[in-house]
């Protein structure tokens, strides 16, 4: 199995070449999975740096869902720092892209992925966590409640595109393991909602899909 580092090794070196020949798409792809592997072992400043020239790239070329993917991706290497408004911020130009540009699937990804940053804010501000919430009176036992509310509201949307416009789009396959996510990301609002009866509903509705 190759190591992470000679593997970051290659695709840099692939870069370069992409880079030297003017192939934008080709440099821009090589930025994204740089990105990822360097994410995948917590080298997130890295990461950040290799998402954002992917958007430069992809901007040149003029590749909208490009753009929009590239979005979610510095999204997803902010929230994981922990810097939550900023990633959010990019997440919703994502959104925004998708739906300019009628792309459903692209908009059911930028509503989970708004929803699980929203879900993360509220576990930063739970008792214990980082940050308390302002006044104390948003403040729920399991999080912050108007984060959590965000994040039922997001995965809800998400949902909805799932049942009323994916249908025959993409497949069967790919429908049920977007619905299992989601109502397992609800079950987990639910529980630290305190609201038993729902958190349980969806739990049973994610493990019977994902049985």
């Amino acid at each position: 199995m190759m190591s992470a580092e000679r593997e970051i090794r290659q695709l840099q070196k692939a870069k370069d070449k992409a880079q030297r020949g003017g192939n934008l798409p080709e440099e821009a792809a090589l930025c994204n999975q740089l990105g990822e592997i360097l994410a995948s072992h917590g080298r997130y400043e890295e990461a950040l740096e290799e998402h954002r020239q992917e958007l430069r790239l992809l901007e040149a070329a003029g590749d909208g869902i490009g753009c929009a993917v590239a979005h979610r991706k510095i999204g997803e290497r902010l929230a994981e720092m922990e810097n939550y408004e900023a990633a959010l911020k990019h997440q919703r130009q994502h959104l925004e892209l998708a739906r300019s540009l009628s792309d459903d699937t692209e908009q059911q990804r930028a509503w989970a992925t708004i929803g699980r940053t929203y879900m993360f804010m509220a576990e930063s501000r739970a008792p214990g966590g980082d940050t308390e919430a302002a006044g104390g009176d948003t403040e729920a036992a399991g999080g912050d409640t108007a984060a959590l509310r965000e994040a039922e509201r997001a995965f809800r949307t998400s949902l909805a595109i799932v049942e009323e416009k994916l249908e025959g789009s993409v497949s069967r396959r790919e429908l049920t393991e977007m619905r299992t996510r989601l109502y397992l990301n609800l079950a987990l609002v639910y529980d630290s909602l305190r609201d038993a009866a729902k958190c349980e509903h969806y739990m049973k509705k994610s493990i019977f899909l994902a049985e």
